[in-house]
């Protein structure tokens, strides 16, 4: 593509994105939604003028990109931003409009991932609360995948720990452990409360450590041993004792604890999480 075709597709991007904002202006439902649509039109549009030039000669060639922008954005944003008030609604930063609306326009058919970028911008676009909004957020959320997103903001609701535990094959006379499995939890369905086994939650969490939004602790765990009274029933659990010959060795449990990070939180608090 030449220096000019990209200009022009760039050009051509912001121009479809600008005209299909400032049409919410005449829209009655947005209108009611937002208090004041066309100052969040306005603000929106600075947004895409000031930040996203790069960004259309790049995702706004896509065509299921630009059908969203065009059908659906002015309506999600619209349905965030309804519980700001008119006088606090501000032009988000571009460190973090930018990269946002880059990420949504990659991820806007998943819907955990779409709810994530959705509620960061609307988070920017209110004086209140815009610090909370830092740029670094975009980056962790592009690290997430949509199962990922769906169950680190379980994690991140939860105000105190979580019960989680290592299980170890210990030798005889204490000569050492081995560990067998890191990282486990009680998942259950919420509607049945039947256990569920995700052999790809402990790489999650690794994940979420990573990226600095939890941490994990086995030398800290709960003192209400009830916390623990799940681990002995887990299928994990069971298996590996099972395989295990107990004339040399036997399986055992170390306790700990799962918590968000101070960075967590701000995280959480900056997608809308309670």
């Amino acid at each position: 593509m030449t220096d000019e075709s990209s200009l022009k597709t760039a050009k051509d991007g912001v121009s479809l994105v600008t005209e299909i904002i400032k049409a919410a202006g005449d829209n009655p439902q947005v209108k009611e939604a937002a208090g004041n649509l066309g100052h969040s039109a306005v603000t929106i549009t600075k947004a895409i003028n000031n930040a996203l030039l790069p960004l259309a000669a790049v995702n706004f060639a896509f065509d299921k990109a630009r059908e969203y922008f065009s059908n659906k954005f002015q309506k999600d944003i619209s349905e965030k931003v309804a519980h700001i008030p008119p006088e606090n609604l501000i032009e988000p930063k571009a460190s973090v409009a930018g990269p946002t609306l880059q990420g949504l326009a990659f991820t806007h058919e998943e819907p955990n991932l779409k709810e994530m970028y959705l509620s960061l911008l609307a988070t920017a676009m209110d004086n209140r609360v815009s610090t909370n909004a830092h740029p670094a957020f975009v980056e962790i959320i592009k690290q997430l995948n949509s199962e990922d997103a769906q169950h680190v903001k379980e994690v991140l609701e939860s105000v105190g720990a979580i019960p989680i535990v290592q299980i170890r094959r210990v030798l005889k006379n204490n000569r050492g452990y081995h560990v067998l499995l890191t990282h486990l939890v009680h998942l259950t369905d919420d509607q049945s409360g039947e256990i569920i086994e995700n052999p790809q939650f402990p790489a999650m969490i690794d994940n979420w450590i990573r990226l600095g939004l939890v941490e994990v602790d086995y030398e800290t765990y709960l003192t209400d041993q009830t916390s623990y009274s799940w681990v002995e029933q887990r299928p994990e659990y069971i298996r590996l004792s099972q395989s295990i010959s107990q004339d040399e060795a036997k399986v055992e449990f170390k306790k700990g604890i799962l918590a968000r990070t101070n960075l967590g939180k701000q995280f959480a608090q900056a997608i809308g999480l309670k």
